[in-house]
C-alpha cells in the first residue's frame, strides 16, 4: 500500500512540475506593462564586462523599478550555455523556463531560431521598435531576424593598443603580422570558439581574399597555413590562447600583451577611466572593420514574457540608448535610426564627446564591412584546429 502511495505522490509531483501551461504574451504593450507590474525579469547575458553590468544594475534596473514596478535580475552566463539550456527545455516539453530575456546574436541566434527556441512577433508589440535602424534589424550575421529578436546595439571591430609601448602602430593586417615578428609575445587573440576571436580571423580572411571569400564553399588550406605562421610570434608562442575576450583584456591590462580588440569602438574609454586599461590606450582601425549588431530575444518558454517586452522597450528608449553609448558605463553604439528621433534626441547623440580612445568616425565608416554568414563562422571553428594544436 505504501509503495502505491509513494508512486502516486511521485506521479502527482511530475505532473505538477511539467504541467504548467506556457505563459501568454499580451497583444498590446499596455497589456504587457499591466501584467508585468510587480514581477521579476530574469535577463540572461554575457557578464564579462563591468561597464555593461553597471549600466544594467545602476541605471536600467532603477528605471524599470520606478516606472513599471519590475525587478531586473541580471544572470551572467555564456550565450551558448543558455541556448543549450533552452534546447534541453524544448526536448523535455518544459513550458515554463527560467530565462525571460536574453542577449543573443550570430550563430547562437541562428541555432536558436532553427530549433524554434524563440518567441516571434516582437516588433509589433514593442513601441520603441519603430525607432530601430531597419538595416541593422533585418539580419543577424546573415540570418534574417524575422521578428524573433530586436536590435539592441550596433558596433564595429577595432583593436586598442598601448601607445607607450607601440610607437608606430601597424596600419593593415599584413603590417600587424610583421609587427608580431618584430615584437614576439606581445600579441594574441582569443580562441575562435569566442565570438571576438572568430571575428579577428574573419578579418584576416577578408584581408587575404577580399569579397571573393564570401562565395567560398571551403576556406583554402593556404589560409590556415599562413595563419599558423603567426603562432610562433604570439603570446606563449601560440601554444595557448585566451579563452575569451575578458581574458585577453586581462592580459592587456597587466601589460603581458600590448594590444586587445573587440566589437565596440568606444569600449576602452570606460576601462581607461576606471584605471583598468593604461592611460595611453588608443584605437587602431586597420584596413577594414566588420560591423556587428547584437540583439535581445525572448525564449519560447519564458515565465514572464510580458515583463521581457517591457524591458526591451525601455532598453530602446532614446535616453536609455544614449546613456549606453556614453563612456560612463559601456560606450555601445545605438541600434536606433537617428533620423527617426526628434531633434533634441538626435542632437544629443551627435554631440557626444570624443574620448581619447575613440577611432576617427569617418575612418571607421569608410572601412566598414558587413559580417560574414554563419557558415563561415562554422568553417573557422573547424579549420582553426590546424592552427591551435
Amino acid at each position: 500500500m505504501k509503495r502505491f502511495l509513494i508512486v502516486g505522490l511521485m506521479l502527482v509531483f511530475i505532473v505538477s512540475a511539467c504541467g504548467q501551461e506556457q505563459a501568454e504574451v499580451a497583444e498590446t504593450f499596455d497589456e504587457a506593462a499591466k501584467a508585468a507590474e510587480g514581477t521579476t525579469v530574469n535577463f540572461y547575458l554575457w557578464g564579462g564586462d563591468e561597464g555593461i553590468n553597471r549600466y544594467l544594475d545602476d541605471y536600467v534596473a532603477p528605471r524599470l523599478e520606478s516606472s513599471y514596478g519590475i525587478e531586473l535580475n541580471r544572470v551572467p552566463m555564456d550565450t551558448a550555455e543558455f541556448v543549450r539550456q533552452l534546447s534541453l527545455d524544448k526536448r523535455a516539453d518544459r513550458e515554463r523556463g527560467t530565462i525571460d530575456l536574453m542577449w543573443i546574436n550570430g550563430d547562437n541566434f541562428r541555432n536558436a531560431a532553427e530549433a524554434d527556441l524563440l518567441t516571434g512577433g516582437l516588433l509589433e508589440r514593442i513601441p520603441n521598435a519603430s525607432l530601430l535602424n531597419e538595416a541593422a534589424q533585418a539580419t543577424d550575421a546573415g540570418t534574417p531576424t524575422n521578428g524573433l529578436e530586436v536590435a539592441w546595439g550596433n558596433v564595429q571591430f577595432v583593436l586598442h593598443y598601448d601607445a607607450a609601448n607601440v610607437q608606430n602602430p601597424p596600419e593593415t593586417f599584413e603590417e600587424l603580422r610583421r609587427w608580431t615578428e618584430e615584437n614576439p609575445g606581445r600579441f594574441t587573440y582569443p580562441e575562435v570558439t569566442d565570438f571576438t576571436g572568430n571575428a579577428f580571423v574573419r578579418h584576416l580572411l577578408y584581408a587575404k581574399y577580399g569579397d571573393a571569400s564570401r562565395d567560398m564553399e571551403t576556406i583554402p588550406d593556404a589560409f590556415w597555413d599562413e595563419l599558423a605562421s603567426w603562432s610562433p610570434n604570439l603570446w606563449k608562442q601560440g601554444q595557448t590562447y585566451p579563452k575569451s575576450l575578458a581574458q585577453l583584456d586581462q592580459l592587456y591590462a597587466s601589460g603581458e600583451v600590448w594590444m586587445t580588440m573587440g566589437f565596440n569602438e568606444r569600449r576602452a574609454e570606460a576601462e581607461v577611466n576606471a584605471g583598468v586599461f593604461p592611460d595611453s590606450t588608443r584605437a587602431l582601425v586597420l584596413d577594414h572593420s566588420i560591423s556587428s549588431t547584437h540583439f535581445l530575444a525572448v525564449p519560447f518558454n519564458a515565465s514572464n514574457p510580458n515583463g521581457a517586452l517591457v524591458v526591451i522597450n525601455e532598453l530602446l528608449a532614446p535616453e536609455v540608448q544614449l546613456m549606453k553609448q556614453r563612456d560612463t558605463y559601456w560606450g555601445d553604439g545605438t541600434s536606433l535610426d537617428l533620423d527617426k528621433l526628434d531633434e533634441r534626441d538626435r542632437e544629443a547623440f551627435l554631440s557626444l564627446d570624443d574620448g581619447s580612445t575613440y577611432p576617427d568616425p569617418e575612418l571607421l565608416s569608410d572601412r566598414q564591412l558587413p559580417d560574414y554568414g554563419p557558415d563561415v563562422i562554422d568553417q573557422i571553428r573547424e579549420g582553426w584546429t590546424r592552427v591551435a594544436r
